[in-house]
């Protein structure tokens, strides 16, 4: 398949059957676990309500998998997905070689009676002619319609308007997948997940690649334990985007970035 030429004219691609079912079941218990630690911690923040986060019973959600299991970084830094984000997300930058990096990563399970999201883009700048985020979905369950399988508008990235509220759209399709494999598009597609109908575990990674420009939805310099900091290679602290860091002042400065961030300060996940 012609991976470049999809994307260009449907903003969008599938790759099957990335992941074995062990490795399946392997990530799906550690959402689960996770899960199950985190989630009355959401409910207690004051921002919760308005993500979505202190509605347990609608949806299942795992954030910053960065920090939470470094298995994670095995997609993360998936070769097959990585190839195509270097032609989405280099091409067009200074000598196609500036960087871009990890500026969100989570995971969600639609539970049974959630009625799907409105279609939306991720970029909030529709219709630009390049590619400035792209996300990747890894599916860890079957993707069907019935459990809520992500809806698509193929070619929507090139239109310069967003997705209007409630509207039903008639070139609107599903993503109907399984499990191990992996959706990249990209985030100007006007897309949103499904209506949980038969109540089917549907869990998903859902992961965003941005331009070096764009700003991190956390900030991962504060929020990464320093034991896992530590473990992390020079290339997976590049994904993370650590040393896209403002320089602290004009002697650390390179090109504009700095040339070793700091290590982060402290930080213990909530007990």
């Amino acid at each position: 398949m012609d991976y470049r030429k999809q994307i260009e004219e449907k903003g969008y691609v599938v790759l099957p059957n990335l992941l074995t079912e062990n490795a399946c079941s392997h990530f799906k218990a550690l959402l689960e676990e996770n899960h199950e630690i985190y989630a009355p911690k959401y409910a207690g923040n004051a921002g919760a309500a308005g993500h979505g986060l202190d509605n347990k019973s609608l949806e299942k959600i795992v954030y910053n998998l960065h920090n939470k299991d470094l298995s994670f970084f095995e997609l993360f830094e998936h070769q097959e997905v990585l190839k195509i984000l270097d032609f989405m997300l280099l091409e067009g930058s200074y000598k196609d070689a500036e960087p871009y990096y990890l500026y969100n990563n989570c995971a969600r399970c639609p539970l049974l009676g959630n009625p799907g999201q409105q279609l939306h883009s991720d970029s909030r700048l529709p219709g630009i002619n390049y590619c400035i985020v792209a996300n990747v979905l890894w599916a860890l369950d079957d993707f069907t319609f019935d459990n809520g399988s992500t809806r698509i508008v193929p070619g929507s990235h090139k239109i310069k308007e967003f997705a209007e509220d409630g509207k039903t759209y008639d070139e609107e399709i599903r993503v109907n997948i399984k499990k191990g494999s992996a959706i990249i598009f990209d985030a100007n597609l006007w897309h949103g997940g499904g209506a949980n109908t038969d109540g089917a575990s549907r869990w998903a990674l859902t992961l965003g690649y941005a331009r070096w420009f764009i700003k991190p939805a956390f900030d991962y310099m504060q929020n990464t334990p320093i034991e896992i900091y530590n473990q992390l290679s020079p290339e997976r602290k590049k994904l993370m985007g650590y040393d896209l860091a403002a320089p602290k002042d004009e002697f650390t400065r390179v090109r504009g970035r700095a040339t070793s961030p700091e290590a982060p300060q402290d930080y213990l996940l909530p007990n």
